[in-house]
């Protein structure tokens, strides 16, 4: 398909990408005050309630998320050239991520030890916290090998094509080739020494290597013209394969174990299985979460768009919420399900505002946003 040829808006797919960063921030709410304060949050590590969403979301949110990113890279890429798109991509992704690292890191670093008492690490050897901050350098690393393949060299013929639709014998072939993946991850985590006193440089490479096949499913679904089918998949498989899927893995994933009165870890033949499963059935999920918005949001919305324009400046500022406001919630006298929703309720709204008022400015706009204030306001109200 030419360069010029029209692509169908699939309007579901706007709000794919607000959601699958918003859905971060009761996770990170939860994560926050189970692992990363002191004393931890034992009410909320134990609530089955609360594991069950950490667990559920944590399988196919950030795969969901990549595959979308490398669908929209390829669009962009072809659209504008490699070394235009390469740009845009510095200015919209490596300013936001450079702004973060010098507030929002700072901040971050402070606050772990002041109001949560568990010390951050540190990254590349200053008091920044990098924490939720990865996906940025991440996509950024995905964008730049991307663009130094020549666009001739990436083909998604018919075979790949009808794998990726879940037809064929193919299909077998492609969940096997997710599963192999896994078992790089488990073997980047168990056999290569992590880099000494750098855990937060250990898990961005860990993370680069893990959630590369997302950003490559989404390139090969651009390259292979699925959009519109691989993204509202209608498929009766996908059900029942997720569920079984998700019987194996839910009793190894070390989220919501200690909610099932078990060990935080499974042995280590319980890490291998969930490690071989977890991105076939990452790719399932995103395939059904996908298809459950096609079916949700048919047009274009002004809710929806607020979020697309805003969710990157949300989620970069939704944590140093969470730190501030966990310690207020977990003091009430509240069930640990009604702490977490109101905790993640309150930070929302203030992630909201925080990018109402970052988006008032073209510095702080362009900073945090990725886009001039000008433009992020003349988006309100239209057509996404």
């Amino acid at each position: 398909m030419p360069a010029s040829t029209t692509v169908q808006r699939l309007y579901h797919l706007d709000a794919a990408r607000a959601l699958l960063l918003l859905l971060g921030l009761p996770f990170h709410v939860a994560t926050k005050a189970i692992f990363e304060s002191e004393p931890p949050a034992i009410a909320f590590q134990i609530s089955q309630v609360i594991g069950g969403y950490l667990s559920v979301t944590h399988v196919f949110r950030m795969f969901a998320f990549f595959m979308l990113a490398g669908y929209f890279a390829g669009m962009m890429r072809e659209r504008k050239g490699a070394r235009v798109w390469l740009h845009e991509r510095a200015r919209r992704l490596g300013l936001p991520l450079v702004a973060s690292l010098a507030t929002v890191g700072v901040i971050q670093f402070q606050l772990q030890a002041l109001v949560l008492h568990k010390p951050s690490p540190r990254f590349l050897g200053m008091p920044l916290a990098l924490d939720h901050l990865w996906f940025l350098i991440v996509l950024l690393g995905y964008c730049v090998c991307y663009a130094a393949i020549p666009i001739h060299r990436i083909t998604a013929g018919p075979r790949i094509q009808r794998a990726m639709l879940l037809c064929g014998p193919g299909a077998l072939g492609l969940m096997l080739a997710l599963g192999g993946w896994g078992i790089v991850r488990i073997i980047s985590e168990l056999w290569v020494p992590p880099i000494p006193d750098a855990p937060f440089e250990t898990l961005l490479w860990q993370q680069f290597v893990f959630h590369a096949a997302g950003f490559i499913v989404g390139v090969l679904a651009w390259h292979g013209r699925i959009g519109d089918q691989v993204f509202a998949l209608r498929h009766w498989v996908i059900w029942p394969a997720i569920a079984l899927l998700l019987l194996v893995l839910i009793p190894l994933d070390p989220l919501i174990r200690p909610a099932l009165g078990m060990e935080i870890y499974p042995d280590e033949t319980g890490l291998w299985i969930m490690r071989t499963i977890e991105l076939p059935l990452a790719y399932l999920m995103s395939l059904g979460s996908f298809r459950i918005l096609a079916l949700l949001v048919k047009g274009p919305s002004r809710t929806i768009r607020f979020f697309v324009d805003g969710a990157l400046a949300i989620y970069l500022f939704h944590l140093v919420w969470a730190m501030v406001i966990l310690p207020h919630i977990r003091a009430t006298p509240l069930l640990p399900e009604l702490q977490w929703l109101l905790a993640t309720g309150i930070v929302l709204m203030l992630s909201c505002a925080s990018y109402v008022a970052v988006r008032a400015t073209n510095i702080t706009s362009i900073l945090f946003c990725g886009t001039p204030a000008k433009q992020t306001l003349r988006h309100k109200g239209k057509t996404p």
